[in-house]
């Protein structure tokens, strides 16, 4: 799809992601998703994931996206996982010459 600078994705950053897709023509979306690795797999595939799912979003036309900046995490475990997902979404970003910030 071509980009129309009028899409936007809002983001909720964890384990399970809350989003929102405003479409070029204002129609709203929401959902989660889940990213938790699971039973056999490695912590890195939580990121992995996420980033799939960044691709298929993208094809929507996506071309803006923002993330609520959390300051303080109820534990170092949430604070790791944040800045995971925090680093795969804004590298995945700029590679797709994307605006991505907090609000």
């Amino acid at each position: 799809m071509a980009k129309n600078n009028n899409t936007l994705l809002a983001l909720d950053l964890g384990s399970k992601t809350g989003w929102a897709f405003r479409q070029a023509d204002g129609a709203i979306t929401s959902g989660t998703v889940e990213f938790r690795p699971g039973r056999f797999e490695g912590g890195g595939m939580r990121y992995l994931r996420f980033k799939r799912w960044l691709n298929e979003m993208k094809q929507y036309g996506v071309d803006t996206i923002v993330f609520e900046e959390v300051r303080n995490h109820k534990g170092v475990d949430a604070a790791h996982v944040y800045g995971g997902f925090m680093a795969t979404m804004t590298g995945w970003a700029e590679q797709n010459e994307m605006c991505a910030g907090h609000v």
